[in-house]
């Protein structure tokens, strides 16, 4: 029975805490999905108003004719957010709401001047008040973002099972973003029927470039919902419609803007195909919210359930056991039950208030006072055995941290770091390494003193703990050298995050004690695992790498290839955006 009241009190305490995760995931993922709408729309009057600023009132008769009903949408959406957040008591909703405020204030500023700008007639508008006011727009929607990350990190908060769905919101929303981003990129060209400027196509292939790899990543994150008809199409529909019809549309203006720019169509006609063709995005990120609230419900019902069946069934076999103890223990077993409770306590090692005084000089007597006696000697094992665990835990965490930095040591790195490459070297997969040195160390010792180079070896190693994620390995590698092994990682990718810290370690103050400010700069040698029987031989080529970033000047990245060592300078890769979008 006390088993069985242990596991029904676990049964009761799991439960209960679902039942209160659910319980507060519910409101928090009904105001992400009220500020994704709200977002939604911000965008939309956003590009509405960027249309009307760059037209004449004649052309731009379209474009006002949507800005009213677009301006009322945004309205109606903040409104309904921000009484949603006053229905709810949680302290953290007090920023967010302070924050819709101020989005509401900004948007009011924007749209008054948009609305003195639009009464002029084009050739009127001074150019840098038409930029300025874009930007109001841009940045009034931008002081929402805010709002959507604070939110989306209240529901993953309260139920930590919404994260995947939140992710994939988020994701899809993003994609809903970019989408009016690329048909913004090419409403000033088509406006003035010009060509698209050098900006203009690079922010358009860039921008094209992210909505196909966001779509590749929404689709892997929505593999869970395969067995869901209604998320198969929808994300078939999106693949159609706008990655198939709306995309082929823009990549033929964006063709016609490279050379002629006569395009044949004019900014309302290009809205009126295209826009229709985004409306199955938000429609999945709708699916996605409500699937969330349909999964948060019912774990909110099934756990309430559980727990009304739980604490019954618990109450009822509370209730036979009292009535037998009452007959057995108080009639035949009270002392021996009373010495069993004892035992098994200390076979359990678990505390023991007081153990009974023997009334008797009898067999209870004497096995009272032998409890006694173990009951000493298990509190003493017990107290050696946390002391020896805890000197254990001590020693290992000595042995494999870098005294100074906080990093792992040589010996750790090597020790974690051969498992990594062992991993690589079996199934041929993709590994990198980075070797960084502090440029000039010497003289920074020699200067300000070991103290102050202790510090700047600190701060270098808190700037690269930034760039390292959980599964890289940092090591000091010795003096001003430090390691960093990038599992998965090919060596574009790893050129990209030695060049973000180069960027990053150069742009830093260090700051002595003494207010002395020091520049440093580090150079890099960036290898990839390519044949490589150990771990040393990868290092060595870094340090090739290395040698040659400081012999052609310091404070760059170079790479190794092939089997040679010979080193060559490391631009940054195609793909380096990525990389840090990655947090890389």
């Amino acid at each position: 029975m006390l088993l069985f009241l242990t596991l029904t009190g676990r049964i009761i305490d799991s439960e209960w805490a679902a039942y209160q995760r659910s319980t507060e995931s519910i409101p928090a993922i009904r105001n992400l999905h009220l500020a994704l709408q709200a977002e939604e729309k911000l965008i939309v009057e956003r590009g509405v108003s960027n249309s009307l600023l760059r037209q004449d009132m004649q052309e731009g008769a379209a474009a006002l004719a949507r800005l009213t009903p677009a301006r009322a949408a945004s309205d109606q959406s903040l409104a309904v957010l921000r009484q949603s957040l006053r229905t709810e008591t949680s302290p953290w909703l007090a920023s967010v709401a302070a924050n819709v405020q101020l989005t509401e204030d900004a948007l009011a500023a924007t749209r008054k001047e948009v609305g003195q700008l639009a009464l002029r007639p084009k050739a009127q508008r001074d150019p840098d008040a038409v930029s300025a006011a874009i930007d109001m727009a841009m940045t009034a929607v931008d002081a929402f973002t805010s709002t959507v990350t604070a939110l989306s990190s209240i529901a993953v908060q309260a139920d930590p099972q919404s994260h995947d769905g939140v992710d994939s919101a988020l994701l899809v929303s993003s994609l809903r973003n970019i989408a009016g981003q690329m048909a913004s990129t090419l409403t000033a060209a088509i406006v003035a029927q010009r060509p698209l400027s050098a900006q203009e196509r690079y922010a358009f292939a860039k921008l094209s470039g992210n909505a196909e790899q966001l779509y590749s990543v929404i689709e892997l994150q929505l593999r869970s919902y395969g067995h869901k008809p209604d998320f198969t199409a929808a994300l078939e529909s999106i693949r159609d419609h706008w990655m198939g019809e709306a995309q082929d549309l823009l990549n033929a203006l964006f063709i016609i803007g490279r050379t002629s720019g006569d395009y044949g169509l004019t900014s309302e006609q290009v809205v009126a195909r295209y826009v229709p063709r985004m409306a199955e995005i938000p429609h999945l990120r709708d699916m996605i919210i409500t699937e969330m609230l349909r999964e948060a419900e019912y774990r909110n019902q099934r756990a309430r359930y559980l727990l009304l069946g739980t604490v019954g069934l618990a109450i009822l076999a509370l209730g036979i056991l009292v009535v037998l103890l009452r007959v057995i223990r108080q009639r035949v077993l009270r002392p021996i039950l009373d010495a069993t409770d004892l035992f098994v306590a200390l076979a359990g090692e678990q505390p023991i208030a007081a153990v009974p005084v023997p009334r008797y000089d009898d067999e209870i007597g004497d096995m009272m006072r032998a409890i006694h006696i173990l009951k000493a000697h298990s509190q003493e094992r017990i107290s050696l055995g946390k002391e020896r665990e805890q000197m254990i835990a001590q020693l290992q965490a000595t042995s494999d941290t870098d005294f100074l930095t906080g990093l792992l040591n040589r010996r750790a790195f090597f020790a974690q770091g051969e498992q990594q490459f062992g991993i690589a070297l079996r199934y041929r997969r993709q590994l990198a390494l980075i070797l960084m040195d502090v440029d000039h160390f010497k003289q920074v010792n020699d200067r300000h003193g070991h103290q102050a180079g202790d510090q700047v070896l600190c701060t270098v190693a808190e700037l690269s703990r930034r760039f390292r994620r959980k599964v890289d390995l940092l090591a000091r590698y010795g003096g001003e050298e430090f390691l960093l092994l990038l599992p998965e990682i090919d060596l574009s990718q790893g050129c990209a995050v030695a060049e973000k810290l180069r960027s990053e370690i150069d742009a830093c103050q260090f700051q002595l004690d003494d207010g002395v400010i020091v520049k440093i700069t580090a150079s890099f040698g960036v290898v990839a695992f390519d044949h490589d029987d150990t771990l040393e031989s990868l290092i060595a080529r870094a340090d090739l790498a290395l040698y040659k970033a400081k012999n052609d000047g310091r404070n760059r990245v170079m790479t190794a290839t092939g089997e040679t060592g010979l080193a060559t300078d490391g631009p940054l890769p195609e793909n380096h955006d990525r990389v840090r979008e990655l947090g890389m």
